[in-house]
């Protein structure tokens, strides 16, 4: 009886310290929520959890229809993981009446979202965004 209170005590350590384990690894998904600019301040993405993204734009020419904007819009992401072992993210929007899909490849380390796009390889970084009151708004660098 002695030893089954002790197995059952290691059992459930073991269980708990688990559970704790894996409740502190995030995935990619989850690593993604929360806002991020680029190093100018003119571009930034907010990503949420229902696959909602705002994107704000700061006197910057939006790609594909080649024309300034200033402000933000509400799109769609899907985070996929391909064959190639990396994740990407497809950005869906709409601006100036034109849909817009972009496709990027991510990786984020600590503070920092790499985005590779896919159709031209051109990279960009952006970090987490710290509001007026110095609160990271990404839930990956609040860890």
């Amino acid at each position: 009886m002695k030893n089954l209170k002790r197995i059952l005590a290691v059992a459930l350590t073991v269980i708990l310290v688990m559970t704790v384990f894996t409740a502190c690894v995030k995935t990619p998904e989850k690593q993604i929520l929360g806002s991020w600019r680029d190093s100018t301040q003119t571009m930034g993405y907010e990503f949420k959890e229902n696959n909602a993204v705002t994107i704000t734009f700061l006197d910057i020419t939006v790609p594909i229809v080649n024309l300034p904007y200033k402000g933000t819009v509400e799109g769609t992401y899907q985070i996929t993981k391909r064959d190639d072992g990396n994740h990407y993210v497809t950005i869906t929007y709409t601006v100036f009446a034109t849909s817009i899909t972009r496709d990027y490849m991510f990786k984020i380390d600590g503070n920092a979202l790499t985005l590779t796009d896919v159709s031209d390889g051109s990279v960009t970084v952006y970090m987490a965004y710290e509001d007026a009151q110095g609160t990271v708004a990404s839930t990956d660098a609040a860890q």
